[in-house]
């Protein structure tokens, strides 16, 4: 009785240990509606709040770079219809569902409805790398109880600031190589993309920011600088930042206002980024 008793409890452990190590099922949107976006829409973009996302006039790939948090040049395969026909996809879920949870039932949703497959890989691009300057930072640890980084322009005088709060080293390296990479604004004040609907690039490709201060821990930090006083076409990797006057400029440039102000800097060099390959993918099923 006593040997039949143990095998059974021996049993029913290794039952337990199995369902423990199963894989957990992938998360998915609680409905999704997916249609053809109008062949006149003009415009579009994502929305979130709580418990619903909203994509309105998004090519596949346009999705793919959301659900995988790409850059464009972190995305490549694909076919011509991926580019060129957008959709309309209304998807909702939980409301207390995390950034990262969503994104795995949106990468999960594009395989279903999609059919997509993917692989990964890793290639090197034109990038920013932030390290220490020689005087040593100038910022403090995080006093902020709460994280916040905030890009904004002052009215009076047009300068451009950015205030953090809570923040590490890999945000500031993230975001100066987003503010660097935009194309500058037109005579019309209107942000030039850079690319046609095709996704062709006439601008040259962003960069992407990396952290290597050796700085850990979260930070408090600020800094202002004049907008457009650096011409991004001479720089290349290796090469020191040429400074241009701007039009009407009244202080200093960025690279200027982030040694001065913060003991960091900014070079550019060739760094290794993860990219995403679609393998597969078929318009969307029906509803």
């Amino acid at each position: 009785m006593k040997i039949f008793l143990a095998v059974g409890v021996l049993a029913a452990i290794a039952t337990q240990i199995a369902l423990s190590q199963r894989p957990a099922e992938n998360p998915a949107f609680n409905a999704v509606l997916i249609k053809p976006s109008a062949p006149d829409a003009r415009g579009g973009g994502f929305s979130l709040s709580a418990g619903r996302l909203n994509a309105k006039n998004q090519s596949l790939k346009e999705l793919v770079r959301f659900a995988y948090d790409l850059h464009d040049y972190q995305l490549s395969g694909g076919f011509g219809w991926t580019e060129t026909e957008h959709f309309e996809v209304v998807a909702t879920y939980p409301g207390e569902t995390t950034n990262a949870r969503r994104a795995q039932m949106m990468q999960a949703m594009l395989a279903d409805r999609f059919g997509l497959v993917i692989h990964r890989e890793s290639k090197e691009v034109a990038g920013y790398v932030l390290v220490m300057g020689k005087s040593g930072p100038k910022f403090h640890e995080a006093e902020s109880e709460q994280a916040e980084m905030m890009l904004g322009r002052s009215a009076s005088s047009g300068q451009r600031n950015l205030n953090a709060r809570r923040s590490k080293m890999a945000d500031l390296a993230s975001i100066l190589a987003d503010l660097l990479g935009k194309p500058a604004e037109d005579k019309t004040g209107q942000d030039r993309t850079g690319q046609d609907r095709t996704g062709q690039d006439r601008t040259g490709q962003d960069r992407t920011g990396q952290d290597r201060t050796g700085l850990e821990g979260l930070f408090d930090f600020a800094m202002e600088w004049t907008p457009d006083a650096v011409s991004e076409r001479s720089l290349k990797p290796g090469a020191e930042k040429v400074e241009l006057p701007g039009d009407g400029q009244t202080g200093p440039s960025i690279f200027t206002a982030l040694q001065e102000t913060l003991g960091l800097k900014l070079e550019t060099k060739k760094v290794t980024v993860g990219t995403v390959v679609i393998d597969h993918a078929e318009k969307p099923s029906a509803n």
